[in-house]
């Protein structure tokens, strides 16, 4: 990392910086939020106003009636913006597809780790990693304790880095299997966020499907490993040149 180009670090320390300011914008956010939804939450999960889950059904926010329909098409239309910004500062600073992704995974992953933390200074919240969370509310919501998209950011940073600092790898082909094995690897993940969907309407769910979870985690970082495996020239000379 100390023979990187200095644009290269440039560019990391810009979207550190971008990334920790938006996951404490989207803390502040949720802050907001919870305390908006308080007597709704009031009125059908006594004693739980401050979490987010059981999660309140879109009948019951209809029933409510007041601004709470339009709050939602709100919430559900703000929520793509922060991945827009993050592509657009991804695409900004990279060179080269490559480069991209990697600012790209580096940036959500830091984007999603201040976001706990800030939640955390804030309001003392997640109580711990088991919490349970809402992650996502496209195209249904996407649930999970908190340690699993945590442990999913730690992972893409790590992926981004290596993006950055590794070279090319062996062939085109390689590099497809790897990225194959590492989109399967996410669909995995992310079905693990949506099993428990349904019954996060009416309670805090029993269990976690952690083995999707585990699975896709693995086969996401068998594809990185498979995909950035380095070239060696003929002579034995290892290949390098880091993405810009």
């Amino acid at each position: 990392m100390l023979g990187k180009p200095r644009s290269v670090w440039r560019n990391l320390i810009a979207m550190a910086v971008i990334c920790i300011s938006l996951g404490y914008i989207e803390a502040a956010l949720v802050v907001y939020l919870r305390e908006i939804l308080v007597p709704l939450r009031l009125e059908h999960f006594p004693g739980m106003t401050r979490e987010l889950l059981p999660m309140v059904s879109l009948e019951q926010l209809r029933a409510a009636g007041g601004s709470y329909p339009f709050l939602l098409a709100v919430e559900v239309c703000r929520e793509p913006a922060p991945l827009i910004l993050l592509a657009a500062c991804a695409w900004a600073f990279g060179r080269a597809f490559r480069s991209s992704l990697a600012y790209f995974l580096i940036g959500f992953g830091i984007w999603d780790i201040c976001y706990y933390a800030s939640l955390k200074i804030l309001v003392n919240w997640p109580a711990s990693l088991a919490t349970w969370d809402v992650l996502y509310l496209i195209p249904t919501a996407w649930v999970a304790p908190v340690w699993a998209p945590l442990a999913a950011s730690v992972t893409m940073i790590a992926a981004g880095l290596l993006l950055l600092l590794r070279g090319p790898s062996a062939t085109w082909r390689r590099a497809l299997t790897g990225a194959l094995l590492a989109l399967v690897g996410a669909g995995l993940i992310l079905t693990s966020f949506l099993l428990r969907s349904a019954e996060a309407f009416e309670r805090v769910p029993v269990r976690y499907d952690w083995q999707w979870f585990l699975g896709g985690w693995l086969l996401s970082v068998l594809g990185l490993c498979w995909g950035l495996r380095v070239r060696r020239e003929p002579d034995g000379v290892v290949a390098t040149g880091p993405a810009q």
